[in-house]
């Protein structure tokens, strides 16, 4: 029974001692220009690397580490964005005590960072000492959740739903022209809606219309058309565009 509870007693102080310990998220509460102090964390030198994770106004440019206490060998860093891409940066440099790394531009500084994570190995003559390491962001200006990656995905997609509604209301439109301008010729109403229905695959044209104000469609071969009242395509040059007028 004494052994049972000194053996609780030893997991509840490791538990505690972890819960204590353990590095929490920093949070970036501010947009102003200029480096801002994101967060830190202690290279103990028994572990290969450390992570610092961010929340809030974590938008940055660029980011930096600053070393003190003791030397480090900093191999690689990794920025994990929210938006669930990652970007490596190949380091490979040693960091003395009291110095920082080179200005690190980040390529999607428009993207929210999850987290910042780096691999290191001992500095020579630097066994048994503890690293701090500071991590800085750097921001411009920017307004705060702009996440303009995530408004662009957002407009491809509004873009492609009514590009394919215009598609399907155009071809349903030449279909029932067809039908009305040849009741007598079955063939080729038949022929008419399934060449308006092909129009379906291909891009419309948003911005210009036809001789005739047709809407213009291109295909994979990059030539310009569009669908006449028989369901026929009719191919014209890019000189025959006319500018679509803004009330269309």
């Amino acid at each position: 029974m004494k052994k049972t509870v000194v053996s609780l007693v030893i997991v509840l102080t490791i538990l505690c001692y972890t819960n204590m310990y353990a590095q929490k998220p920093a949070v970036v509460s501010s947009n102003e220009a200029g480096w801002q102090h994101i967060g830190q964390t202690t290279a103990s030198f028994k572990t290969q690397s450390e992570s610092i994770a961010i929340l809030g106004a974590d938008e940055f440019t660029a980011i930096k580490l600053k070393v003190t206490e003791a030397p480090l060998h900093i191999e690689r860093l990794q920025v994990f964005y929210e938006s669930g891409d990652m970007e490596e940066i190949d380091v490979r440099s040693e960091i003395g005590a009291n110095a920082e790394t080179k200005v690190i531009k980040l390529k999607h500084p428009d993207r929210d960072i999850n987290k910042v994570a780096f691999t290191y190995k001992t500095a020579p003559n630097a066994e048994g000492d503890k690293a701090d390491v500071a991590l800085y962001g750097l921001k411009t200006g920017q307004p705060a959740g702009e996440d303009s990656y995530q408004d662009e995905k957002a407009e491809i997609k509004e873009d492609a739903r009514e590009t394919r509604d215009d598609v399907k209301r155009e071809a349903n439109e030449a279909a029932d022209d067809v039908e009305e301008g040849a009741q007598s010729a079955g063939d080729k109403v038949s022929e008419g809606v399934n060449d308006a229905a092909a129009a379906i695959k291909d891009q419309k044209v948003k911005d210009k219309v036809g001789p005739g104000g047709e809407t213009v469609y291109i295909d994979n071969d990059a030539k310009y058309y569009y669908i006449n009242n028989k369901g026929d395509k009719v191919f014209i040059t890019k000189l025959e565009l006319k500018d679509k007028p803004k009330d269309k």
